[in-house]
């Protein structure tokens, strides 16, 4: 029997919660789950000692919250990658997750089978946002199409050397178009940027419903 690909810490302070998700995850046989928490401080303390490929987190857990959590596992450069859960739909948390440092985030309303793609989707270095879409306002500055193509680039997490490669530009067109990103936005950093394309469903993936 083959051993599973993806380890994974489930930190939420509910335990029947995560006795359900993690009967349910490793029934597929391809994760592990290699520990539990209930706490913010538990969760930290788990992933230094196991250090698994990623922490299903709940943004809102006892002690330290997840952004708190995602945080200091950033500041720590751990290479355990944060998908965040939460009940909670809301661009405020998903925001929050984003800047902290998550690869993903995803409601607890969501299917078993979503929640292991989504698992597994962050342990091979992808994103995965599932959160409603919200429409672009009227007045919204509109991004040209090269401008969103750039904007997805940047959303996976490369460099402006690395989308220059990509989309046979050349890296100072590159910082021109990040440039007029954040003008257009009025925003001070990619985190933000992204943020908001994620809000609107122009990167990533998403769910509306």
């Amino acid at each position: 029997m083959s051993t599973p690909a993806v380890r994974l810490v489930i930190a939420d302070d509910h335990p029947a919660l995560r006795a359900g998700v993690r009967a349910a995850l490793e029934a597929t046989g391809r994760i592990d789950v290699v520990g539990e928490a209930a706490s913010g401080a538990e969760a930290r303390r788990l992933v230094a000692q196991m250090e698994p490929n990623v922490i299903l987190l709940d943004v809102e857990m006892l002690e330290e919250d997840g952004v708190a959590v995602a945080q200091a596992l950033r500041e720590a450069e751990s290479s355990t990658r944060v998908l965040a859960c939460s009940a909670y739909d809301d661009h405020a948390y998903v925001a929050a997750m984003l800047q902290a440092g998550a690869a993903g985030y995803i409601t607890k309303d969501k299917p078993i089978a979503l929640v292991a793609e989504a698992v597994e989707a962050v342990a091979r270095g992808e994103g995965r946002w599932f959160v409603s879409v919200v429409p672009p306002e009227a007045d919204e500055p509109p991004l040209t199409d090269r401008e969103v193509e750039v904007l997805r680039h940047m959303a996976r997490g490369q460099s402006n050397a690395e989308i220059a490669a990509e989309l046979s530009i050349s890296p100072y067109t590159v910082r021109n178009h990040v440039s007029s990103i954040y003008e257009k936005l009025d925003v001070g950093s990619w985190r933000e940027a992204i943020a908001w394309a994620w809000k609107r469903g122009l990167v990533g993936e998403t769910s509306g419903d």
